[in-house]
């Protein structure tokens, strides 16, 4: 048995993408252009100054499709851009450098990501998030490495819409508790005790830099805490995933906040347009801390989300404990907490969230008095 490891490779700053001549020339000349709705029209200017100083050139871009499906694959897999070209760069979002990755471990074709946006880690991991064609979540399906490498570039990045930070801080702190806790007293081989390691700084970057990047987005000019910030949101995330994850099990990568996201999304009345994703993990990491009786860490991530004005009430994602308590059976039954090392029951789960809502009672009156 052997298992080969490809980790994370990227290139950070304003200037990043005059990077692209020295770290994709080596693949040849002829790129395709994957793209989404939005985030290419922000990083065109940048990317065709690199390319005029490169021996690269770029065809007409090559739209992705609307969502990260098998069945987009497929017919991107037809374009003749697509079968003509040395090499992938793929531009937006999540679910197009998703759709880029996969589309280039099928067709044996090399991909470097433009991330334009920080809410996730896509530009840096080596597994595809695949829905179905009307959007709703398929699989993860997991890749052989990641882009060959990753050019974020600051400059896009801070004048992107702050929403998709904001969502983007909780999606990121919940990987250390969801990982910590699924691994929780069991001998881990070396690159499971290796990436639990590191995602600690999955929590402790974002809630020491997080206010500060939002501000600095907000403000529309990067900071060191807007930097720091998103390498720990696209790269850091990137390498605990990339290295919980070897044996293709999400195993290590999941947990109580992801299954509480999972059942709020199916949930008929949920709008799930309405919150992001990133959103809605940062409210589940609340109950998943409570459940696990984590108080300081609970008082932590408390107190940031409502700083940040992330979700910390079943109000603030447009729900009551009425609603609530008619899921928590489904809570139980979503795979992505078979790992916990204890059983997360009905009971636990009530518990949680009256403590949830019990705090933020006395919030509210605490305010009041001011």
């Amino acid at each position: 048995m052997i298992t080969s490891v490809y980790l994370s490779s990227y290139t950070i700053g304003e200037s990043s993408y005059d990077e692209i001549a020295h770290s994709c020339s080596p693949y040849g000349k002829k790129v395709v252009l994957i793209v989404g709705d939005h985030g290419y029209g922000k990083a065109k200017p940048y990317l065709d100054e690199a390319l005029k100083k490169s021996s690269l050139s770029a065809e007409k871009p090559v739209y992705f499709g609307g969502e990260c499906t098998f069945e987009n694959v497929e017919k991107l897999k037809k374009e003749p851009a697509v079968m003509n070209a040395d090499m992938i760069f793929a531009i937006g979002g999540g679910r197009v450098l998703d759709t880029g990755k996969c589309l280039g471990e099928q067709i044996q074709k090399p991909v470097f990501a433009f991330p334009t946006i920080a809410s996730n880690c896509a530009a840096c991991t080596s597994v595809s998030i695949m829905y179905q064609p009307d959007g709703s979540f398929l699989k993860p399906e997991f890749l052989k490495e990641p882009p060959k490498h990753a050019f974020i570039n600051t400059k896009i990045l801070v004048e992107a819409p702050v929403k998709y930070l904001w969502a983007g801080l909780g999606d990121t702190y919940a990987k250390y508790y969801e990982a910590s806790i699924s691994a929780r007293g069991e001998a881990l081989n070396q690159s499971l005790t290796l990436g639990v390691h590191i995602s600690r700084q999955c929590a402790d970057g974002i809630i020491k830099h997080g206010l500060g990047a939002l501000a600095a987005n907000e403000a529309k000019s990067a900071n060191e805490d807007f930097e720091q910030t998103i390498l720990t949101i696209i790269v850091t995330t990137a390498l605990v995933s990339i290295l919980v994850t070897l044996d293709h099990s999400p195993d290590y990568n999941s947990g109580l906040a992801h299954a509480i996201y999972y059942t709020l999304t199916s949930m008929p009345a949920f709008d799930d347009e309405k919150h992001l994703h990133g959103e809605i993990v940062a409210f589940g990491v609340l109950i998943l801390l409570l459940v696990d009786q984590q108080k300081e860490e609970f008082d932590r991530v408390y107190q940031f989300n409502c700083a940040s004005k992330l979700p910390h009430s079943l109000a603030d994602l447009d729900l009551n404990a009425a609603i609530m308590e008619l899921y928590l059976e489904t809570i139980t039954e979503m795979a992505d907490i078979r790992h916990n090392p204890y059983v997360i029951t009905q009971d636990m789960l009530k518990a949680a969230f009256q403590e949830l809502e019990t705090i933020n009672k006395t919030k509210r009156k605490e305010e009041r008095k001011k």
